[in-house]
């Protein structure tokens, strides 16, 4: 077994404890708190300028359009947001607003979940087509 199998088995475990913890409500207010986005990723968000390419681009947070001005943040997913709206969002949960992509967080069993499952839907998108292939 390589050390990337050890890795991949130990992820998987500690994720599954975590879930397990948290459905049994046994894991008091971690099992429930909504986690944080940590200050490195928020410092390392782009601050983006707005073009306007015809269409109407708003911040879902307060819903009104994002100008030209540089007070916009945009996140890995590409959704757009005034700074102002968006960061007291982050001061209490990790996801874009828009679409619930998981940002970065200082919780290391949230790290873990986050990363596990951005695991499982890349190889779920490599894999479902390959099943289908061979399926079909």
């Amino acid at each position: 077994m390589s050390s990337f199998d050890v890795l991949v088995t130990f992820v998987d475990r500690v994720v599954k404890c975590r879930r397990f913890v948290s459905a049994k409500g046994c894991g008091g207010d971690m099992a429930r708190r909504e986690m944080t986005v940590s200050v490195g990723a928020v410092v390392a968000l782009p601050s983006v300028e707005v073009k306007s390419g015809g269409e109407c681009v708003e911040c879902t947070i307060c819903r009104v359009e994002l100008g030209k001005e540089r007070d916009v943040c945009e996140l890995p997913c590409q959704h757009l947001f005034h700074w102002m709206c968006v960061l007291p969002w982050f001061s209490k949960r990790n996801t874009c607003p828009c679409c619930r992509f998981r940002l970065p967080t200082n919780d290391v069993y949230g790290e873990l979940e986050r990363v596990w499952d951005a695991v499982v839907k890349i190889g779920r998108q490599i894999f479902h087509p390959l099943e289908n292939q061979i399926v079909g």
